[in-house]
C-alpha cells in the first residue's frame, strides 16, 4: 500500500521577489522490490506508483520516484555548493545550478518552461550565500540573483545512480523457453477501454517484454484502431493509418507474399522507426502463417558476451535502410546503426535490423568487412530456434510489440490470410510510461 507524506514549507517574503513564494511539497514512495524470477505465469511485477500531489508547483519539484532527501548535509566551499550524503561530498556546478533555479522569475511553473534565457547566463557565476528552510536551499549568487533549489530535485538529479536505468531494471529479457513460462497474461478488450488499470498491465506487459495481448477484439478496423488509440494517437506513414496483409502483392512488398518472412524491424527506412506495432489476424483459411517473435535485446546481449567486437561494430557503423516502390513515387530513406545506445547511459536503446533493407555504400575500410562478419552473426543468432517464439495469432487477438526491441516474422502460409496493421509513435509510448506508470525514463 501507498503512503506519502507532505510537508508544507513557510511562506516567506523575499525583497527582491515581491510575489508569494510557492508552497513546497515532497512525496516519498514507499517501494517494493520484486524478484522477477519469483512471478506466477502470466503475472507481471508490480511498479511503483508515485504519489500526485494536487497542486500545479510541486511538479516542478517532484521528480518521478522521488528519494527522501534524509541525511542530506549541504555547506559552500569555494563557493560552490556542496551536497554531503553517505559520507560522500558531490559538487554542484555553478552554471548548472543557476541555470536550473526554480524560482518564480527564472521558471514557469504552469507551462513547466525556463524563464531563464542562457544567453545571459554569467559563466563565472559563483555561490556567495546559502539559507536552507527544510527541504528547500536558497542560494545568493555572485550575479544578484537569489534562487530556490529543492534537495529532492538536488538528490534526483546529482547523487541518484542512473545506471543501471529504470527502464532497463523494468525490463525481462527472454528467449522462446523464458518466454514460454512467462508469457504475458491478455486483458479483455471491452475491461481495456475503460479501465486505466488494464491500459496499465498492457504498458508494463510491453515495457518488460516488448509485447503485449488484448484478447475479444471484435475483428474489425474500427475495433483495432480502439486497441491501438487508447495507449496513443497513431502513426500514419505512406501505408496509410492502418495496412492489411495479404498475399495479393498489392503493394510491391514481401509482406505482401504467402513466403517466410524472417524476423526484422518495420520501418527502418524512416527517419525515426515506429515504436510499437499493433498486429491482429482478421482471418486465415489456410495453414502455416506462425507469427515469429524475438528479443533482439536479449541477442544482442549474447553476442556482446560472445563476440564483444562485433557487438562494438554494430553500435558504430552506419547504416542506410531504403524503400522503394516506383508505381507509387515512394522512396524513403533511413539511417543509423543496427544497434543504437543510449547517448547517457550507454545502454542499448534500439535495433534496426531488416537486411532485406539494408544499402550500405561500399568502403575501403577494414569496418566494412567486420561489420557483414557481425551483421551475420547477429541475423543468425536471431534466427535459432532457442530465440524464436512462435505464435498463431487468431481473430479476436491483438498483439503490441515493442519495434524498437522486439522482432516479428512470419512462416509461409497457404489460403486467405490477413494481418491487419498499425503503427504508434515512440514519443508518445514513452510519455504514456512516465504520466500513467510514473516511471523516470
Amino acid at each position: 500500500m501507498m503512503m506519502a507524506k507532505i510537508l508544507f514549507s513557510a511562506v516567506s517574503l523575499r525583497s527582491s521577489l515581491p510575489c508569494l513564494r510557492r508552497l513546497h511539497c515532497m512525496s516519498k514512495v514507499l517501494r517494493r522490490d520484486v524478484d522477477s524470477n519469483t512471478l506466477p505465469v502470466g503475472m507481471t511485477p508490480w511498479l511503483p506508483m508515485a504519489t500526485r500531489i494536487p497542486h500545479q508547483r510541486c511538479d516542478s519539484y517532484r521528480r518521478l520516484h522521488t528519494t527522501p532527501t534524509v541525511g542530506i548535509d549541504v555547506m559552500l566551499k569555494d563557493k560552490q555548493l556542496v551536497l554531503v550524503h553517505d559520507g560522500k561530498s558531490t559538487a554542484i556546478n555553478n552554471i548548472w545550478l543557476r541555470d536550473n533555479c526554480r524560482c518564480d522569475v527564472c521558471y514557469n511553473h504552469t507551462t513547466k518552461q525556463k524563464n531563464f534565457d542562457v544567453t545571459k547566463l554569467d559563466l563565472n557565476v559563483t555561490a556567495e550565500g546559502l539559507q536552507r528552510e527544510g527541504s528547500e536551499l536558497h542560494i545568493d549568487w555572485s550575479d544578484g540573483h537569489k534562487s530556490i533549489h529543492s534537495l529532492d530535485f538536488l538528490n534526483t538529479q546529482c547523487l541518484t545512480d542512473k545506471t543501471p536505468s529504470e527502464r532497463r531494471k523494468l525490463t525481462k529479457l527472454w528467449d522462446t523457453d523464458t518466454m514460454t513460462k512467462c508469457m504475458p497474461e491478455a486483458v479483455d478488450f471491452t475491461q481495456y477501454l475503460k479501465d486505466d488499470e488494464l491500459l496499465k498491465m498492457v504498458l508494463k506487459n510491453l515495457l518488460r517484454y516488448g509485447i503485449a495481448f488484448v484478447k475479444n477484439v471484435p475483428p474489425t478496423i474500427e475495433d483495432t484502431k480502439n486497441v491501438a488509440e487508447r495507449i496513443s494517437f497513431i502513426k500514419e506513414t505512406f501505408w496509410g493509418k492502418h495496412w492489411l496483409l495479404t498475399s495479393d502483392l498489392k503493394w510491391a512488398d514481401r509482406a505482401f507474399t504467402n513466403e517466410r518472412f524472417n524476423c526484422h524491424n518495420d520501418t527502418t527506412y524512416l527517419s525515426e522507426p515506429a515504436g510499437a506495432v499493433i498486429f491482429h489476424c482478421v482471418g486465415h483459411d489456410g495453414e502455416g502463417g506462425m507469427t515469429l517473435l524475438v528479443d533482439a535485446f536479449n541477442v544482442a546481449e549474447k553476442l556482446k558476451t560472445k563476440h564483444p567486437g562485433y557487438y562494438d561494430i554494430l553500435t558504430k557503423f552506419p547504416v542506410r535502410h531504403d524503400k522503394i516502390i516506383p508505381d507509387r513515387k515512394i522512396h524513403s530513406v533511413g539511417e543509423g546503426h543496427v544497434l543504437q545506445l543510449c547517448p547517457a547511459t550507454g545502454e542499448l536503446r534500439r535495433v534496426r535490423h531488416e537486411p532485406t533493407s539494408v544499402c550500405t555504400r561500399h568502403s575501403e575500410s577494414k569496418d566494412l568487412g567486420l561489420f557483414y562478419h557481425a551483421l551475420s552473426t547477429f541475423t543468425k543468432e536471431m534466427s535459432s530456434p532457442e530465440n524464436v517464439l512462435q505464435l498463431k495469432l487468431k481473430p479476436g487477438l491483438v498483439c503490441v510489440v515493442d519495434n524498437w526491441r522486439v522482432l516479428h516474422g512470419r512462416t509461409s502460409f497457404t489460403g486467405k490470410r490477413q494481418m491487419l496493421g498499425i503503427y504508434l509513435p515512440r514519443d508518445e509510448i514513452d510519455s504514456r510510461y512516465r504520466t500513467l506508470l510514473n516511471l523516470d525514463i
